[in-house]
């Protein structure tokens, strides 16, 4: 298992971890993401890397944007999705962070045209957004040890 494939396995247990509780109960506990965030500085920090480190630290901007959208928008998306994807893109770097992101959006959207086709969905409703980034995360770590 190389690095990324190692990483990629720690971000899907963090990732699922937490996106149980938001599937339950629609928050995520705050000592998660800053415990896997501090995990992922300390990390980069300490041991040593194949991974370019300007890529690993230019991870976090997707999700600091992420977070930045989340306070102009007042809480329409949840503050702990933008801290994990934060963490998250500190621990992968930008290129996987990215492609990551891509496949979320791309599940969560497919899943509010079904809901809103199979008359389920309301304007308002919100729809956790964790559960598709786990989700995402975990189909690229199983593509990469694919090989």
């Amino acid at each position: 298992m190389d690095e990324y494939e190692w990483r990629l396995l720690v971000l899907c247990v963090f990732w699922w971890t937490a996106a149980v509780s938001d599937l339950r109960s629609r928050t995520i506990p705050i000592y998660l993401p800053v415990f896997f965030f501090a995990a992922a500085v300390v990390t980069n920090v300490c041991l040593p890397t194949s991974i370019d480190p300007k890529q690993l630290w230019t991870g976090a901007v997707p999700g600091g944007l992420l977070l930045l959208l989340s306070f102009v928008l007042k809480g329409k998306i949840g503050e702990g999705d933008g801290i994990c994807l934060l963490a998250g893109g500190i621990w992968t770097g930008i290129s996987y962070i990215l492609i990551i992101l891509e496949g979320a959006l791309v599940l969560v959207s497919l899943t509010g045209m079904i809901l809103i086709a199979a008359r389920r969905g309301k304007a308002d409703e919100r729809i956790p957004f964790l559960p598709f980034l786990a989700g995402s995360a975990s189909m690229i770590f199983l593509r990469e040890l694919a090989g």
